[in-house]
């Protein structure tokens, strides 16, 4: 085969593999978060963002090094993969979890280039077999180069963070999340007190949770764990009227856990405003409080069974503008206590429409909506989390 012909056939490997790139990108995603949960993606929105942004960057140039052969990476790694190591870093991510999401991620990989050269039919299996060891190569090289560069943006991102006064409060916090006794003098917050977690995303982040604890009148400790990513206590939890008076108006979100006493309610809050956090990025809601969440985020503990459950649920309704409009009429008539005169009026039809949709929606179930409110009820909830489309 001549030098002409072979370079043809890699560029159709090639370019196979790119018109899958979202599929397989999000492919790499489902897997770190299965079986690397201390990866942080699924969990933290963040790392998810800052991973999926990586995974894209390196496929990319995985691929081009794939088809020129050569130096892995002459012009260096991609910056995406850079910035999700000192992302993870400031986050706390372990290392060696990340370094495990770039062997899953190969793995992927090489199994959509198996596919993509089995599927040359017109190749002789002497040629597929030459072929796939020149890809194969090519991307375990690429991986072994850019792996270096990944730990040694991690280690320097950890070092800097350990230096100075607000990594030095980082660390403590860390420590404080991780279980172990801080002096409170040091850290410079009461960890005594009763505190309300928060978790700020967006401009000036920071500042944000600094105006509500001033606004709210509690004294506050705040952490940034990312370049818009901020973690917050107000100590004493703050009057719930005037806490919800010093929110909104900000262009970023905000979640919130619940109030709780001492170390251990100062990590139990902080877990829950994470988990409020997760869901709040992804709905785009202004202001997520985790007890308006709770159900959502015990649910989502299995993110699979999660879609499993809602597909079953509402995967009879159908999707598109019909889907919808039966979505809605559910929750309506839910929210009017199976009334469905008051459904109407709160979507704004007619009795007449309601109705029908309502025996649409059970022939679609096979089932009275009745026999299974709490199920679509959950149902719902999840849906509206999980089927938010992905950030790039």
């Amino acid at each position: 085969m001549d030098t002409r012909t072979r370079q043809q056939l890699v560029d159709r490997v090639a370019n196979a593999i790119r018109e899958r790139e979202d599929d397989l990108v999000e492919r790499m995603l489902a897997r770190f978060a299965a079986e690397v949960p201390d990866s942080g993606v699924g969990t933290d929105p963040e790392m998810t963002a800052a991973m999926r942004r990586s995974c894209h960057g390196n496929l990319r140039a995985a691929l081009a090094h794939a088809v020129r052969e050569g130096d892995p990476l002459p012009f260096g790694p991609p910056s995406d993969a850079i910035d999700e190591a000192r992302i993870g870093a400031r986050i706390g991510t372990p290392l060696v979890a990340g370094l495990r999401t770039y062997r899953i991620g190969e793995a992927v990989a090489w199994e959509a280039l198996q596919d993509a050269v089995d599927a040359l039919e017109d190749v002789d299996p002497a040629t597929r077999s030459t072929l796939l060891r020149r890809w194969t190569r090519g991307m375990f090289a690429y991986v072994d180069a850019v792996i270096p560069f990944v730990v040694d943006e991690y280690t320097r991102e950890r070092e800097r963070l350990l230096r100075g006064r607000e990594q030095r409060r980082v660390q403590l916090v860390r420590d404080v999340l991780d279980g172990g006794d801080v002096d409170p003098c040091a850290l410079g917050y009461d960890l005594a007190a009763t505190h309300r977690a928060v978790v700020a995303w967006g401009p000036g982040a920071e500042g944000e949770i600094g105006r509500i604890a001033a606004t709210a009148g509690a004294p506050c400790l705040v952490v940034s764990v990312g370049e818009q990513t901020c973690w917050g206590w107000l100590a004493g939890a703050g009057d719930e009227r005037d806490l919800r008076e010093a929110l909104g108006g900000w262009e970023g979100g905000l979640a919130l856990g619940r109030p709780a006493r001492g170390a251990d309610g100062f990590r139990r809050s902080h877990r829950e405003a994470r988990a409020a956090h997760r869901i709040g990025a992804a709905t785009g809601d202004p202001v997520t409080r985790f007890d308006d969440v709770a159900l959502e985020s015990v649910l989502l503990a299995d993110e699979r069974a999660a879609r499993a459950f809602v597909a079953a649920e509402l995967g009879p309704l159908g999707d598109g503008r019909d889907g919808t409009k039966l979505r809605e009429t559910l929750v309506a008539y839910f929210a009017c206590g199976f009334n469905a005169s008051a459904a109407a009026a709160a979507l704004g039809v007619n009795d007449r429409t309601v109705a029908y949709r309502l025996s649409g929606i059970e022939e679609r179930l096979g089932r009275p909506v009745r026999a299974r409110q709490a199920e679509l009820q959950a149902a719902i909830r999840l849906e509206r989390v999980l089927g938010a489309p992905p950030p790039r």
